[in-house]
C-alpha cells in the first residue's frame, strides 16, 4: 500500500495570470522547477525518516508533474510495502487473529510535508514573480 502526498502550484487570479503567461512562453521551466522542489522535499523526507534498515528511507519516489485545473501538482510516495503501516499505524493481533493493541503511526512524510510546505510555497512564488518579470 502506498501513501501519496502532493503539493500544488495554485493561487489567486493574479497568480494564475502569471502562471498562464509563463506556461505559454516557457512551459518546460515550470516542470523543471516543480521537479527541483520535489527533489528537495524527498531529501527532507529521507532526512526525517530514521535509518533502521534503510529501505524505508530509500523508498521515497517522486511522481510526475500533473497539470490540474488552476495549477500544477507534484506528488511524492513511498514504495516500501510496509510504509503505510509505519506512517499511519496499525493494529496488533495475536496468532488467533484477536486484536491485542495498536501501534501509532510515525507520520514521517506527513510531518515533512507540513514542515516544508511554507518554504516551498514561498520559493515557488518568488521564482514565479522573477520569471514573470523576465518573460514579460
Amino acid at each position: 500500500m502506498m501513501a501519496d502526498y502532493t503539493f500544488k502550484l495554485e493561487g489567486d487570479e493574479e497568480f494564475l495570470e502569471k502562471l498562464r503567461t509563463i506556461e505559454k512562453k516557457a512551459p518546460d521551466r515550470i516542470l523543471d522547477k516543480l521537479d527541483d522542489e520535489g527533489k528537495k522535499l524527498r531529501k527532507a523526507a529521507r532526512k526525517n525518516t530514521p535509518k533502521i534498515s534503510g529501505k524505508l528511507r530509500k523508498g521515497y519516489k517522486l511522481l510526475p508533474v500533473e497539470k490540474v485545473q488552476g495549477g500544477y501538482r507534484k506528488g511524492i510516495t513511498n514504495t516500501t510495502p510496509y510504509f503505510g503501516l509505519v506512517e499511519r499505524g496499525h493494529r496488533q493481533v495475536n496468532k488467533h487473529g484477536k486484536t491485542t493493541g495498536f501501534t501509532s503511526g510515525k507520520f514521517y512524510l506527513e510531518k515533512t510535508v507540513k514542515q516544508e510546505e511554507d518554504g516551498v510555497n514561498e520559493r515557488l512564488e518568488e521564482w514565479l514573480n522573477t520569471l514573470y518579470k523576465e518573460l514579460k
